[in-house]
């Protein structure tokens, strides 16, 4: 063992973290912060030196490993190990590594976002070898880590009393009751299942925010006008939210020029992803779990992408329409409607978010529903998603627990928006608006999981019984199918 601020005979960390990057580096900081003694290991031996030298404050309590053998016998045991690499290859290597380190009952904790079956492969696999996991979720990227991220742990259930009080310490603490923002979501890969589907929920609300814009901005409206008009509606509490927050912020944000153009006319228009929310929808649609609005937003960020196809038909197609003229009092009415447009938008796309954990945990057996209300409420801070509307969407779950569908609870505020959210609709289409995808399927989706009959399911299931004899069933008199299964007698048709 190795001198000078090294380990030595005597462990004396509370916790362990592999990965000193920037999200590394930040949570290490936190929970020295917070009053716990710290362990850290990168794979560069420089970077670990360094990081050391450039925390001396903290002096013997952030502990440094020189190797990977150093890092583990500075831990108490059971050993508690973070992993902050970069998901994939580079962290199942440390996992080989800390295989071959750690012993029985020491935890491994996988911070990455992860696909919750890769998670659930991992927990299965320790375990068998004596060794505990948790795969666990951040929100809140570099500065939640450094301030208080939410935290979505999920695997061995047995893991989080003795990982909790570090856990909950450098947690974000909700504004209104000063709880962790971290509840134990499952087992297996609960955890990971939660952070993929909150970061499909992210996806589609950013897009229903960024379409807000876009449909302003279609209207006629400048952007300090819009600026204004979103903070009007921050104002009114329904929509207070960090990503309300951060589209105000955009809004009027001036590009560094100083020709006085704002940002949102230089930006390429191109949506970068990492891959949770694709892996989301193709999940939900595996298990037949209806999610147009998170598809969609997936959908909108592949086809900013194809900037290149996209000049090209521009040019040689050229179909966009002229924008048209809306008068003041078009705008003001078009405002309220498109309010309540972007709310059921929220609202449905929270509703697919939740209905999708609950069909995936009934699949995997992660025993997530009944943790969603204490899930829900660590989104309350250090976390994208924080907002207003989390709190009534918790009390709906805590009333009730088998609720079918998030949007039943707000069944008041759906039988007032949804008549002025199909007349935005209409006026982006009178007012040659930019397409806004996700609030057309959110309200596809709210018209057809409200209705007794789909008319068009009716069309295509007899189709398919005229070119396939697939067979049909028939409606009752109580809007339930029959048992029974039927086929018509058809004119030939070839």
């Amino acid at each position: 063992m190795a001198s000078g601020g090294y380990p030595g005979a005597t462990p004396t960390a509370d916790v362990g973290v592999v990965g000193l990057a920037v999200m590394g580096s930040n949570l290490v900081l936190n929970i020295l912060d917070k009053g716990f003694n710290v362990a850290v290991y990168n794979r560069t031996t420089a970077v670990t030196e360094k990081f050391k030298a450039d925390n001396s404050s903290y002096g013997d309590k952030l502990v440094a490993g020189k190797t990977m053998e150093e890092f583990v016998a500075a831990l108490k045991k059971p050993r508690k190990v973070l992993i902050l690499v970069k998901a994939g290859g580079p962290t199942d290597a440390v996992i080989k590594q800390l295989e071959g380190v750690l012993e029985k009952d020491d935890i491994i904790v996988d911070t990455g976002n992860a696909h919750f079956k890769d998670q659930a492969k991992r927990a299965a696999d320790l375990e068998a070898k004596g060794l505990r996991f948790l795969g666990m979720g951040i929100s809140g990227g570099e500065e939640g880590a450094r301030k208080g991220p939410a935290f979505f742990p999920g695997g061995t259930l047995s893991i989080w009393d003795e990982i909790k009080e570090i856990i909950e310490a450098a947690s974000a603490k909700a504004p209104q009751d000063g709880l962790p923002c971290v509840t134990m979501c499952g087992s297996g890969g609960g955890g990971s299942c939660v952070k993929m589907y909150h970061n499909a929920g992210e996806y589609a609300i950013l897009q229903i925010w960024a379409e807000a814009y876009a449909a302003m901005k279609g209207a006629g409206l400048t952007n300090m006008e819009i600026h204004a008009a979103l903070s009007e509606w921050k104002a009114r509490g329904t929509l207070s939210s960090y990503m309300l927050d951060i589209t105000i912020e955009v809004s009027q944000h001036k590009d560094e020029s100083g020709d006085g153009s704002f940002l949102t006319e230089k930006v390429a228009d191109m949506i970068g992803s990492k891959g949770t929310g694709l892996w989301s929808v193709q999940e939900a649609l595996g298990v037949g779990c209806p999610v147009p609005s998170l598809c969609e937003a997936v959908v909108c960020r592949q086809m900013s992408m194809m900037k290149d196809m996209r000049l090209q038909m521009e040019k040689r197609i050229g179909c966009a329409p002229s924008k048209a003229n809306v008068d003041p009092a078009q705008k003001k009415d078009f405002l309220e409607n498109l309010y309540q447009a972007t709310y059921m938008s929220i609202l449905c796309s929270y509703a697919q978010m939740f209905h999708c954990l609950e069909v995936l945990d009934k699949e995997h057996d992660m025993d997530i529903r009944p943790r969603i209300p204490k899930i829900i409420a660590t989104f309350r801070a250090g976390c994208i998603l924080a907002g207003t509307l989390l709190g009534p969407m918790t009390d709906a779950f805590r009333a009730d627990p088998d609720l079918p569908n998030l949007l039943i609870a707000f069944k008041d505020d759906i039988l007032k928006g949804a008549p002025m959210f199909r007349k935005a609709l209409s006026q982006m289409l009178e007012f040659n608006c930019e397409h806004c995808p996700v609030m057309t399927a959110s309200f596809g989706y709210l018209m057809t999981m409200n209705s007794r009959v789909v008319m068009s399911a009716q069309m295509v299931a007899l189709q398919r019984d005229v070119f396939g004899r697939h067979g049909f069933k028939k409606l009752q008199a109580d809007g339930n199918p029959t048992e029974e299964s039927f086929n018509a007698q058809w004119n030939e048709m070839q």
